[in-house]
């Protein structure tokens, strides 16, 4: 299907055949990211009686029942809710088909070469992402005013798709980085690691305040009613260049903070 969009004063044409999955496919019972050393994911077929609706089993039909962690065995989306006692309702969150984004690659260093700042104790040699990094490559494509930013970060084996997080600690975002996506105008953060926050931050969520809150504080409260949405866990291949897209954020509508997502890369052409 050809696609006319106009964006910024510019038509652009794009083309849902190119289209750039770059969620991570949910294997149940198979292998999964995994962060704070969850519960993977299961699915079982449904058992009624002497009966399985399993057609492996001798059932008619499959009707399989699953289980999983949503923020912490997958690719997922997630709204303010995730802060708020009201969890609220990502389904009503995204109402952008096609979002224009921009996708940039950054490599983190280590918190004390950054000179930047985080709202909890970082030791020095802790991976961070810095603003410097972000707005480095940022620059390179603001003329496109982007709604949606994709962060991808190096070293990106194939690998990073299974990762247990217990065993790769994974960077995480300076206070300063998030501040500065924010004073971006950006509106949906997608990023390939488990969370924007350190693994521990004393249950702040630092950057996810400033990012749902006033763009500033990471002690602050937060908007109820913020648009923003952010996506964690994504893969970018590195076969897939920097640059623009416009991003099809695909979730099941659930009623709750969070949902399991999919998002779709395609570039203009």
């Amino acid at each position: 299907m050809i696609i006319n969009i106009c964006h910024n004063n510019q038509n652009y044409i794009i083309n849902t055949e190119d289209s750039i999955d770059i969620s991570i496919p949910f294997k149940f019972n198979g292998s999964q990211p995994n962060y704070f050393d969850v519960k993977e994911g299961q699915l079982k077929q449904l058992q009624s009686g002497s009966t399985i609706y399993s057609v492996a089993d001798g059932g008619g039909c499959n009707v399989s029942e699953i289980s999983l962690n949503i923020h912490c065995s997958g690719t997922h989306t997630e709204c303010v809710g995730h802060l708020l006692k009201n969890p609220g309702d990502v389904g009503m969150i995204l109402k952008e088909i096609m979002i224009p984004s921009v996708l940039i690659t950054v490599s983190p260093k280590s918190f004390d070469d950054s000179n930047e700042l985080y709202h909890c104790d970082v030791a020095d040699d802790e991976k961070v992402i810095s603003k410097e990094s972000i707005q480095y490559e940022v620059k390179k494509w603001n003329e496109y005013l982007p709604q949606a930013l994709i962060v991808r970060t190096s070293p990106n084996p194939e690998k990073k798709k299974f990762y247990l997080y217990n065993q790769h600690t994974p960077p995480f975002f300076t206070n300063d980085a998030l501040r500065f996506i924010a004073s971006f105008g950006i509106q949906h953060l997608v990023v390939d690691l488990p969370s924007i926050d350190r693994m521990e931050d004393n249950g702040i969520l630092g950057n996810h305040r400033i990012f749902w809150g006033d763009g500033e504080n990471a002690k602050g409260d937060v908007n109820p009613d913020s648009p923003n949405t952010i996506t964690e866990l994504a893969f970018i291949s590195d076969d897939v260049s920097d640059g623009f897209y416009f991003l099809n954020l695909q979730i099941p509508h659930f009623v709750c903070d969070a949902a399991p997502s999919r998002p779709i890369l395609i570039k203009p052409v």
